[in-house]
Parts: C-alpha cells; sequence; structure tokens
C-alpha cells in the first residue's frame, strides 16, 4: 500500500471530526434527557409479518423468519450495501461487501453459497417487485440502503410461496410515504475515500375522502476503496406515489440505478495475499476489470379491501405489474472472452387474492391465491480481450473478437394455493401450501461459430409442498415446525457452456426437501428464536473444479467459471436469535445470531460443502447515555471454512468488532443525528469474500483495513 496515496488514509475530512467532537463533549446543544427510559420504547411488540404471504404474526409463523427493522439497518453504521444489515439473522451468511463489481454474496443455510458473484437460490424482493430474474438470479443494486425501512428474511426452502430459486426470502420494504419524518438528510465520510450523500422527501395530503402520498429519495456513494482497482461510483434515485380511496389503495413505484463505475481488483492467491493485502490481481488491473450498470424499474400495483377487516386473514385483492430494464457491461479480470455485455428486459406481473372461510361462529379459514406471470429477455454478447485490450481471435470460426452472440428469454408461469386454520381452541395454527411453476428457457446462437447452432430450449414443469404448524403453549411462547419441498434451475449464467454458446450438456435443476422444528417466544424483556433444520438436496448445483468440454476433453484456458451436478449434498444446523432489553440497564439493547451448520456432501467422501463455516456468530451491543449520547458495538464471528470441494484448503476462523459513537440532539421541529465510526476496530486481518473451487488458486478477497468514518443525519418533521 503506497503511504503517498491520498485516498488510502483511514480518516475522514478532519473537519467533520473536530466538529463532531465539539457537539458530543457540549451539553448546550442537546435537550436534558431522563435516565429512565419509556417501559413502552424497549418492550418487545408483537409485529405482524407479510413474507410468507397470509399476513401472521411473527410469533405464529411456521418457519424461521427473522424481521430487521430501520434502527438496526442504520442508527450509527455506515450502510453501504442493503445487505450488511443481514448478519443480524441466524443462518445467514453475507460476503462481497466492498467490491461493488461482484454485487453482495448472500447465503442462507446455504442456498446461495456458490454464486461467484451476486445471489443464487434466493428470492429477493423490493415493495412486492421481484428483485430476482425469472432464470434465479438477484442483484441487490437497485435498493437503496438510505430508504429501507424493514427486511424479512425468510429462512427455509419455500418455493410454494414464490417459486423457483427458493431457499430462503429477502423481502425489503421502503419507507412509506406515509411515515414521519417528512424530510431528511444525511451525510458520511470516511477513509478509502469514503463519500455518501442520501436526501428524502414525503408529504401526505387529504382531499375529502381521498388521501394522496409521496416520496422521492436519491442517494450517492463513492468510494475508492482499500484495495487497487476497487473505486466505485453510483447513484439510486427512487419516487413512489400512494393514492387511497375508501377501500382501495393505489401505488406506483420508480427506482432508477447509474453505476458508471465499479471496479474490479479480482481475487489474489496466498502469495499475493500475503505480500499485500491491498493489492489488485495482476490481471484484473492489467484488464481494467469492473461494470457498468444503469437500470430502471416501473411498477404499478392496487390493493383492495372487500371487507373492513384490514390485517391477518383479512378478505383482500392485490394485483401488481412491473417492469425491468437493465444494462449492463462488465470486464472480467482474465484475457480471453471476458468482456460481458448484456440488455435485459423483464416485464411481470402478479395477482394474489385472500379471502376468510367460517367454518365456525369462532374459526374461520384463511385462503390465499396467487398467480404470478413473467417474462425475461436477455441480449447477450461476450467479446474477447488479452491483456493489452487488443481484440483477438479466440474461437475458431468468430470473424472478429465476438465469441458469444445470443438471445436469451425465460417465461414462468406460477399458480399457488395457501390454506390456514386454527385448530386446539385456536391455540394451534396451521399452513398448507401447493405451487406449480412452468418454467421455459430458450437460448438462440446467433454467432453459430464453425457453423454450429448452439441453440436450444429447457422446459421445467414443477410441483412443491409445503405443511407447517405453530402452537402457542404458554403465554408469547410458541412451538413451530414444516416440511417443505423446492426446485432451483439453473440460472443462464450457470449453464454457461466450456464448448462455447448453448446450455452446458447434463446440467440439471437441484430439488431439496427441508425440515424444520422451532420455538419462538418472548419472556419479560427477553426475545428469543432457536430452529433446528434439516435439508436434503439432491442434484445440488455446484462450481465445477475441473470444467472439461466432453466433446473435446480439453478445459478452457480461462478463469471463468462452470457450474455441475452434485448427486445429493445434507446440511443439518441450529439457529438461535434473541433480542434482550435488560431490566437492570434500561439504556441497553443486545441482539445476537448464531448458527451452527454440518453442510456435507452426502456420498463416499462426506466432505465439507465448499463457502460454509461450522458456526457464525453475531453480536450487537447498544448503549444510550444521558443527554442524546449512544455508543454501539458490532462483533461478528465466522468459523473456519473450506475453499474446495476436496477441501484441502482450508480458511482460518475470523472476527470483526465495528464501533459507533453518537448523539441525537433533539429541538422543536427536527432531530440531528451525529455519528463517528471504526469499522474493523482492531484492524484484524479478514477475508471479504471467498470465492469457491477458484482457477490458480485465487480464492481470496481480503476485507479492508481499520476505517474511520463520520456522519450527520437531519430530520425534519
Amino acid at each position: 500500500m503506497n503511504p503517498d496515496d491520498p485516498h488510502r488514509h483511514t480518516m475522514p475530512s478532519p473537519y467533520l471530526i473536530i466538529l463532531l467532537c465539539i457537539i458530543l463533549v457540549s451539553p448546550a446543544f442537546a435537550l436534558e434527557q431522563d435516565q429512565e427510559t419509556d417501559e413502552s420504547s424497549r418492550t418487545p411488540l408483537i409485529v405482524e409479518i407479510t413474507a410468507p404471504l397470509i399476513e401472521t404474526r411473527w410469533q405464529d409463523a411456521p418457519s424461521g423468519v427473522t424481521l430487521i427493522g430501520k434502527d438496526d439497518i442504520g442508527n450509527g453504521r455506515a450502510p453501504l450495501q442493503p445487505t450488511d444489515s443481514l448478519n443480524q439473522a441466524p443462518g445467514v451468511l453475507v460476503q462481497n461487501r466492498d467490491n461493488f463489481a461482484q454485487n453482495p454474496r448472500v447465503s442462507i443455510r446455504g442456498f446461495g453459497a456458490r454464486a461467484p458473484f451476486g445471489i443464487r437460490g434466493i428470492r429477493v424482493r423490493l415493495d412486492g417487485i421481484p428483485l430476482t430474474t425469472v432464470d434465479g438470479q438477484a442483484q441487490v443494486d437497485a435498493i437503496d440502503p438510505g430508504s429501507i425501512q424493514t427486511i424479512e428474511v425468510l429462512r427455509s426452502a419455500n418455493a410454494v410461496l414464490h417459486g423457483n430459486a427458493s431457499g430462503g426470502l429477502l423481502d425489503y420494504q421502503s419507507v412509506s410515504p406515509r411515515q414521519a419524518p417528512f424530510a431528511n438528510a444525511d451525510m458520511q465520510l470516511g477513509g478509502f475515500g469514503l463519500r455518501r450523500f442520501h436526501g428524502a422527501l414525503s408529504q401526505r395530503n387529504e382531499i375529502g375522502d381521498r388521501e394522496y402520498a409521496y416520496r422521492l429519495s436519491g442517494t450517492q456513494l463513492r468510494q475508492q476503496g482499500y484495495r487497487e482497482q476497487s473505486e466505485v461510483e453510483r447513484s439510486n434515485a427512487g419516487l413512489r406515489l400512494d393514492h387511497r380511496h375508501g377501500d382501495q389503495d393505489w401505488f406506483f413505484i420508480l427506482n432508477h440505478l447509474d453505476n458508471p463505475l465499479a471496479q474490479d481488483p479480482g481475487a489474489l492467491n496466498a502469495t499475493e495475499l500475503e505480500q499485500d493485502r491491498s493489492q489488485a490481481a495482476p490481471l484484473a488491473k492489467q484488464m481494467n476489470a469492473g461494470q457498468k450498470v444503469r437500470q430502471n424499474i416501473a411498477s404499478l400495483g392496487m390493493v383492495q379491501h372487500l371487507d373492513s377487516q384490514d390485517g391477518p386473514g383479512s378478505h383482500q385483492l392485490r394485483a401488481q405489474s412491473w417492469y425491468t430494464g437493465r444494462d449492463f457491461q462488465q470486464q472480467l479480470p482474465f484475457p480471453g472472452d471476458s468482456l460481458i455485455q448484456y440488455d435485459r428486459r423483464i416485464v411481470g406481473g402478479a395477482l394474489n387474492y385472500q379471502r376468510p372461510i367460517a367454518i365456525s361462529d369462532s374459526r374461520n379459514l384463511t385462503l390465499h391465491a396467487q398467480l404470478s406471470l413473467e417474462d425475461q429477455s436477455d441480449d447477450r454478447q461476450r467479446f474477447c480481450r488479452n491483456t493489452d485490450l487488443d481484440p483477438f481471435l479466440c474461437q475458431e470460426g468468430s470473424s472478429d473478437d465476438l465469441a458469444l452472440d445470443q438471445e436469451e428469454s425465460a417465461s414462468n408461469i406460477g399458480i399457488g394455493l395457501q390454506l390456514a386454520g386454527p385448530v386446539f381452541d385456536q391455540k394451534g395454527r396451521w399452513v398448507a401450501g401447493v405451487r406449480n411453476d412452468r418454467l421455459k428457457m430458450e437460448i438462440e446462437d446467433r454467432l453459430q461459430a464453425g457453423g454450429i447452432d448452439n441453440s436450444g430450449t429447457r422446459d421445467y414443469d414443477e410441483t412443491n409442498y409445503s405443511l407447517g404448524y405453530s402452537h402457542e403453549f404458554a403465554d408469547r411462547w410458541s412451538a413451530f415446525s414444516q416440511y417443505a419441498t423446492s426446485f432451483e434451475a439453473p440460472t443462464f449464467t450457470e449453464f454457461a457452456n466450456p464448448a462455447g454458446s448453448g446450455f452446458r450438456p447434463g446440467l440439471e435443476p437441484q430439488t431439496s426437501r427441508s425440515f424444520e422444528l422451532g420455538l419462538r417466544g418472548q419472556l419479560d424483556s427477553l426475545r428469543l428464536e432457536a430452529s433446528l433444520f434439516t435439508v436434503r438436496v439432491q442434484d445440488e448445483i455446484i462450481v465445477d473444479d475441473d470444467p472439461i468440454d466432453p466433446d473435446t476433453g480439453i478445459a478452457p484456458d480461462d478463469e471463468r467459471t462452470f457450474y455441475r451436478n452434485a448427486d445429493r449434498t445434507r446440511r443439518d444446523g441450529l439457529e438461535l436469535g434473541g433480542r434482550w432489553w435488560p431490566n437492570a440497564l434500561p439504556q441497553m439493547q443486545l441482539s445476537g445470531a448464531l448458527t451452527w451448520m454440518d453442510a456435507r456432501f452426502d456420498d463416499d467422501t462426506n466432505n465439507k460443502l465448499p463457502g460454509l463455516p461450522d458456526i457464525t456468530a453475531f453480536i450487537d451491543a447498544e448503549y444510550g447515555f444521558r443527554l442524546g449520547y449512544f455508543t454501539g458495538l458490532t462483533v461478528q464471528h465466522i468459523g473456519n471454512r473450506f475453499a474446495d470441494d476436496a477441501n484441502n484448503v482450508e480458511v482460518a476462523s475470523q472476527t470483526v468488532t465495528d464501533l459507533r459513537l453518537g448523539r441525537i440532539i433533539t429541538s422543536t421541529g427536527y432531530d440531528t443525528r451525529l455519528v463517528l465510526g471504526i469499522e474493523n476496530l482492531f484492524d484484524t486481518q479478514y477475508l471479504g469474500n471467498l470465492r469457491i473451487n477458484a482457477r490458480n488458486g485465487r480464492y481470496y478477497e481480503p476485507g479492508a483495513e481499520r476505517r474511520i468514518y463520520a456522519g450527520v443525519e437531519v430530520s425534519w418533521f
């Protein structure tokens, strides 16, 4: 690392630090706050969750689910990615925070662990809009971290609820236009060139019996990055319009992403990691690896309330349509056919109908029916590049530097039914579901190198089931269990063929069966959830560590990632999550998550699945002092794991600690929040990402050194 390089310093602007220090030590700027905290402000509330489609109370859900609130996302933290807060949910592992060219990687109970970039095997929604494409991959760069109100993390194989690639669900909800404050602005400056600015404006008006509301928000992020070749520039903007008239709600959503620069430093081998953790991979720098993205999302929706009841079991119809346009270009960090470009268009819609069915004077069943239609079209090309960025002939039969030119299309029709009802004097609640998905994937080979047409189609007709039960056996305590099946088709990226274009022969969808048993509840000021789970996967899609072309018997000479099916894999685990407001320290809040998982190939080798640690643990402690001061400490531990299928390369455990200090200044009409934070407090050497089965031993993407940041947020009411 060059000490003379200004963007390598870990200190933010000295002027902002001086300003913060003055305000933090001066009581004249704050209103005196009582040492005792209002009991209602720290008592856990029984919340409603919507991720299981049939809205239900958290304690009645038949599977593992975690609700992450706005205070868990911000409140002095530096939210660079919309996935930063997900480690608070047990069973979840998040990686790749700092490489914006690869997107964050998220795995839930092992689903999604294979992804070299982005999110696989997990569904992602934003305000009801699927961010998971029809073929099953997801990017979350369109989500503005500053506009997130809640995240529901559903930890189960829930294809019955949401279709293809449902090893779990990340359900993001944006701040509602009807919620205070009506305006806010915040700024963060920090080491490695961090500059983040966010602003939002919302308003709600009533005219007669009609209600109108809007929210406009925007965020700009710039960061040089800890490593060479890791600079990023990204802008997010969003608009939501709401209209309520009588028993009908309409909403319109626009979402814009402009990411003109996201450099990729690539992964290092063990020798390079030891020499200099901040360096970029040699080819990544020579190739100027990185990506450019522009994306627009538009959605129109309506909720028709068909009775006066609002909440669990209400009679309603919800309709929503959406359009996504994504223009993407990426230079991968190796020579060969490494320049990718595609134009993506997705059109979709969903109908959800729910109604109560009376079976007695005191008992109702709840029926939920859903119909979803989606169509995806990707116009994709790959171009040949060498280390001098000059085109060269990398495939026989190509007339220029074009190595792949194909139209990829996917369409899906999903029909699902859920039925829920009470038993045992309403102490118990069962939920049964079934869903059928008809997925069609097609590739039109427009290059036809060597005169060979590799066009083709794949058709899948999959039906999945779930049965869950929860039982309230004591005040605020309940037990739950669920059995569910799911399926996951390979994405177009995973269908990549070492022989060239078209579908890779022999690659099949994976199917899974999962069972979990759990306990959740609240004891005084302690809220707990515990789950035991087992998952059996057939034909799991994994990274191929030896992608031999079956026709030629030759492996490709670049570092592209290819995939194959494992015969059988299994995952058995225990999840614990909790939140505690100690009675002896009413200003303190403790939250944590602990996961133990044994994930293995279910074959003669009995090897552990790469990338998945046995133990992950997370704890966050926050304490509020007098005069609006607060402090928070976060610790995350990731246990030992392997980087390859053969379990020859073991990665040591790592523990990273973050500290934040701040003050809330309450004034008439507005609040001000001042923050000083330190990421990686003890300057630990850790991995930000582990690339599974990477060729040439390039497994390691090092995490950043210690960084100091400072921020100011003002909210007007």
